[in-house]
């Protein structure tokens, strides 16, 4: 039971300083592009609505893996919040796309792959670490 506590504990630690990460990386991005002279090399990148195709098929998948991992979300216990973090990345990914121009859209690409990175450690050390306590249940047994 303490065993899972202290991966709830991890999880949420984990979950909250990536999304305070994301909200502060956009906040800074955001200021930063509004309040910089267009002038030069800084116009390349810039602030801009960019909806398209491409942004509502991928608004619809990630609607769709929310849904589905809201659904699923004790079941998955303690898979869903890094399956969330990567989440979470992916809609960094469409913010950026969404709302930038230029080159200030690859920090979208940078986050994502530090939020699955992050998602894909948690799921990889959490899958190691069941497969050695049903290790140990079975050399007992």
């Amino acid at each position: 039971m303490e065993i899972q506590i202290n991966k709830k504990v991890l999880n949420w630690t984990v979950f909250t300083l990536v999304l305070l990460a994301a909200i502060i990386t956009i906040t800074s991005t955001v200021y930063d592009l509004y309040y910089s002279p267009g002038i030069g090399e800084a116009a390349q990148s810039r602030l801009g609505f960019r909806w398209g195709t491409i942004h509502l098929i991928i608004s619809v998948i990630l609607l769709l893996f929310s849904g589905l991992l809201a659904i699923n979300w004790k079941r998955m216990f303690p898979f869903n919040i890094p399956v969330a973090i990567i989440l979470v990345g992916f809609y960094y990914e469409l913010f950026f796309l969404t709302f930038t121009i230029g080159w200030v859209g690859a920090l979208g690409m940078f986050g994502f792959v530090i939020a699955f990175l992050i998602g894909a450690t948690l799921i990889i050390s959490y899958s190691i670490a069941n497969l050695l306590d049903r290790r140990k249940s079975i050399i007992k047994n």
